[in-house]
């Protein structure tokens, strides 16, 4: 239950608590959309292989096997690597266009709340790694004890951009030396033979959750510190 500090905090910023309802709703849905996806995979890929042994039994003779293997493989292979690497990628950039979008407005607020002089420039590059400092040196927000959350959200902006500018090649890159290093240490994600970034089944969805403390918690941190200036 919130406490009547909390209340009022809610009445001076209305906008915050109408973000509030908005991070929410935004990573649950996004959470709902990998169980859902996640799902359709498995029961998708189960289908695919029960097929897959039926038409191999109903072969006769080596040659019609032979033929037939080839479309075989071929459709296990799309369900079992390609189906899965193109949701999880375009989940991936998903979770983190709305975490950027979560803290864009973050800033937005700031300024206006706070009365920051400096607007938050929402074009360009890192815009996410961009607002943390925004919100920290702008805003005042400590962020001191958030270091697994912002090393967490840099290195999945690299693989964001890692998907989005080399279909998930990280070889050449400059990002490929802080790939690998996050990779190693993590179940979830891996870097295959042909240097392509690999996602498991619940990357995305657990990450999702990640990103959605990190965004409510610098929410917090922003009520309590338009509450302290409001005070002055």
């Amino acid at each position: 239950m919130n406490s009547m500090k909390d209340v009022i905090l809610d009445i001076m910023s209305p906008e915050l608590t109408e973000l509030n309802y908005f991070i929410c709703e935004q990573f649950d849905r996004m959470s709902s959309l990998c169980k859902f996806l996640e799902e359709v995979i498995r029961k998708e890929t189960k289908r695919r292989h029960a097929r897959a042994r039926s038409q191999r039994k109903d072969c006769e003779g080596e040659g019609e096997q032979a033929f037939n293997s080839v479309a075989i493989d071929d459709s296990l292979f799309e369900i079992e690597r390609d189906f899965p690497r193109i949701v999880r990628y375009s989940l991936l950039i998903s979770m983190m266009s709305t975490t950027e979008s979560c803290l864009v407005r973050l800033c937005r607020i700031a300024r206006r709340r706070l009365e920051i002089t400096d607007e938050f420039n929402e074009k360009g590059n890192n815009v996410i790694e961009r607002a943390l400092t925004y919100l920290a040196k702008k805003g005042g927000l400590d962020i001191s004890r958030m270091r697994y959350y912002s090393e967490l959200v840099d290195s999945l902006r690299n693989l964001r951009n890692a998907i989005t500018h080399s279909e998930g090649c990280i070889e050449g890159r400059k990002e490929e030396p802080d790939i690998r290093a996050f990779t190693k240490p993590r179940v979830g994600v891996e870097i295959d033979k042909r240097n392509n970034i690999v996602l498991s089944n619940r990357f995305v969805m657990n990450n999702t959750a990640g990103m959605k403390r990190l965004v409510i918690q610098l929410h917090g941190k922003l009520k309590r510190q338009i509450g302290a200036h409001a005070a002055k």
